[in-house]
């Protein structure tokens, strides 16, 4: 048996270079519940020096900056479920992207761990972007944020993003973000902010609230 050496310059399979990257962070209080609150992270990739084709994304410096959401307001490393995928098309610009998934598990829910997984999560997508790559930081127009914030709650809780109604919205212009409350046609309602961390449109927390109950009962008379 012969082995032969793979010249990757002439490969028809390739992942190629990695030019986006997603975070996605969820908390559920155990694995058989549903997760209540998650934060989206998207971020390019910059070109490497020289413009050459390779890969210099440190995966490894990403996972490093993300442990700290596992403790969320506890001194011991909750348990947690991560998942990665990475993607490549050969068509047009031929985009390489890499999605990492880490779902945490809590124990019953507290504004205490709400708070700290808040926090965290916002120190923590701080410390991915340094190792990705600072992104450009723009005005986030009210149009952007409604596209954005539907987009998230679609891919967090997996609903449909054309049918979620806006029910209440407010701009805080010094922060450059917009926290939003979609509602779907079920009735469940997302509390959603974009630009969450230190304004960057490409941050988006999602809480899911409880199901708003329809009645057509007018209580006595």
């Amino acid at each position: 048996m012969t082995n032969r050496a793979i010249d990757d310059s002439r490969s028809l399979l390739t992942l190629g270079r990695v030019d986006s990257v997603r975070v996605q962070v969820g908390y559920r209080a155990s694995p058989d519940e549903q997760v209540d609150r998650q934060y989206l992270l998207d971020l390019s990739v910059p070109e490497p020096d020289g413009g050459g084709g390779e890969d210099v994304l440190d995966e490894r410096g990403i996972l490093a900056a993300l442990e700290p959401v596992l403790y969320a307001g506890a001194d011991a490393r909750r348990h947690y479920s991560l998942h990665q995928h990475r993607w490549h098309t050969s068509w047009g610009a031929s985009p390489g992207a890499l999605e990492i998934g880490l779902l945490v598990n809590t124990g019953p829910r507290t504004t205490t761990v709400s708070e700290a997984s808040y926090a965290g999560v916002s120190r923590a997508f701080r410390d991915v972007m340094e190792v990705v790559g600072q992104p450009e930081r723009t005005p986030i127009s009210r149009e952007s944020a409604v596209q954005r914030t539907r987009r998230a709650a679609a891919t967090a809780y997996a609903v449909d993003p054309d049918a979620l109604s806006l029910r209440a919205e407010e701009h805080h212009a010094a922060d450059n973000s917009w926290t939003l409350t979609l509602r779907s046609t079920a009735g469940d309602e997302y509390d959603v902010v974009a630009g969450f961390v230190e304004g960057y449109a490409g941050s988006v927390s999602v809480r899911h609230a409880h199901r708003i109950e329809a009645s057509d009962s007018l209580g006595p008379e």
